[in-house]
């Protein structure tokens, strides 16, 4: 990833801007404004995180009939996954769906969202899904990749570190 200049910073979440503390002078520390390149990547693992550790209220069949951008906040975050079978490709393919739909609808500074969820086998107890997308900033064309660490039905554990680019 390109570094992040002061002439192209990347902004910090609103919600982020909204509740920093404030310095003396009244106003928010310039530095907490924007993101350099580390903390916008570590910022936008933390909102993936967040959006797919929220359960939100949607059965499955909702979820479907909805497109990313008609998802609202009583919508966020992930329906409850666990009726879906990761036995079969089926139930693999509609969870790869869901979690890339609920980081399109959520994190609006991703693109081109692809997850692979890799089932459990010889080499690993747990299903881990991965997600690939690219940064979107003006000027940039960066993609970031880590894993999502998910329960035997699916259900998100915890998001590791990003995979080093290359």
């Amino acid at each position: 990833m390109r570094p992040v200049s002061p002439k192209d910073p990347a902004l910090a979440p609103l919600f982020d801007r909204l509740v920093e503390w404030r310095t003396e002078e009244g106003g928010p520390p310039a530095h907490h404004r924007t993101l350099d390149e580390r903390e916008l990547r570590d910022s936008i693992r933390h909102e993936v995180a967040h959006v797919l550790g929220t359960r939100c209220a949607l059965s499955l069949a909702d979820e479907a009939r909805l497109t990313p951008v008609e998802r609202s906040a009583v919508d966020y975050g992930l329906p409850d996954v666990g009726p879906l079978s990761l036995d079969s490709a089926e139930g693999v393919r509609h969870l790869e769906q869901l979690i890339a739909r609920a980081v399109e609808a959520f994190e609006p500074r991703l693109e081109h969202i692809q997850v692979t969820v890799q089932t459990p086998g010889a080499q690993r107890a747990l299903p881990v899904a991965v997600i690939t997308a690219r940064v979107v900033r003006p000027g940039h064309a960066d993609t970031l990749s880590f894993p999502l660490q998910l329960d035997r039905s699916g259900r998100l554990v915890e998001v590791g570190d990003e995979f080093p680019e290359g």
